[in-house]
């Protein structure tokens, strides 16, 4: 098995890690007594940016272990 077979098939990383922050925030927004809207806007805008930097991660894993033309996919 390679890496791409391991980690980094079609599994959901950057959406568990966006849900995974987003109830951070709202955990941290109610110890911090932030009202309910501003609390919805930080969870959504937090979960939203760090699901698509860990997607663009991942995909750029992908890119750097995929063979290229002139490697051997052995």
């Amino acid at each position: 098995m390679n890496l791409n077979e391991i980690i980094l098939d079609q599994r959901p990383w950057g959406r568990a890690f966006g849900l995974l922050v987003a109830c951070a925030v709202i955990l941290v927004g109610i110890f911090r007594s932030v009202g309910p809207a501003e609390i919805v806007l930080r969870a959504v805008t937090a979960a939203i940016v760090s699901g698509l930097f860990v997607r663009l991660f991942v995909w750029t894993l992908q890119r750097i272990s995929e063979p290229g033309p002139d490697q051997d996919p052995g």
